[in-house]
C-alpha cells in the first residue's frame, strides 16, 4: 500500500480509539508516525528516503516485508515502551500504528510474512499496490474518516486541538 493509505487508515484507527477509549489526542501523532515504521526496510518508501542509511541496512539485514512486516515488530515495540520505558500509552499507540500498517499490507498481492523470521510463508490478498482498487480503498477510508470527524458527537475539535497547547 502507498504511504497515504497507511497514514489515513492509521488516522481513522486513532480517531476511533480517541472517541471510544478516550485516547489522549497527543498519542495520535505516535500512531501516525509508527504506521510508517514497517517500511523502514524499503529504500524507496517515504520513510526509507528520509533515513537512507538505516533503510539500506534494514533492507540488507531483514529484506523488505520480512521482520519489519511481521507481528514480532509491534510486540517487541510494545514491550520496550510498556515495560522498559514504562510508557504503556505510547506503547499502545505504536502497537496500533504498526499493526494498522501490517493489516493493510496483508491485503496486498505481495503480502507479508506475518511470522518472520520463524516462517517465510507469506499471507497475501488481492490488492495491487497503487492500483485503482487501492485508490478506491483510500477514498473509502478518507470518506469514513471525514464522516466520523464531522459527526455531531464523535470528535470534539476544540478539545482535540486544545490538548496540544
Amino acid at each position: 500500500m502507498m504511504y497515504k493509505t497507511h497514514l489515513f487508515f492509521a488516522f481513522l484507527v486513532s480517531i476511533i480509539l480517541y472517541h471510544f477509549l478516550n485516547l489522549n489526542p497527543v498519542l495520535i501523532v505516535f500512531v501516525l508516525a509508527s504506521s510508517f515504521i514497517p517500511d523502514l526496510d524499503h529504500q524507496n518508501s517515504k520513510i526509507g528516503r528520509k533515513f537512507k542509511t538505516t533503510s539500506f541496512l534494514m533492507n540488507k539485514i531483514f529484506s523488505h516485508r520480512g521482520f519489519f512486516h511481521s507481528i514480532l515488530l509491534p510486540i517487541i515495540m510494545y514491550f520496550v515502551f510498556a515495560f522498559i520505558l514504562d510508557r504503556k500509552d505510547i506503547a499502545l499507540a505504536i502497537f496500533l500504528g504498526i499493526s494498522s500498517h501490517l493489516f493493510l499490507d496483508l491485503l496486498t498481492v505481495e503480502g507479508i510474512s506475518l511470522f518472520a523470521p520463524f516462517s517465510n510463508k507469506r499471507i497475501n490478498g488481492f490488492i495491487k499496490t497503487n492500483s485503482l482498487t487501492e485508490k478506491i480503498i483510500f477514498l473509502v477510508i478518507l470518506l469514513i474518516t471525514v464522516l466520523f470527524l464531522f459527526q455531531d458527537l464523535s470528535f470534539d475539535f476544540f478539545q482535540f486541538f486544545s490538548s496540544f497547547f
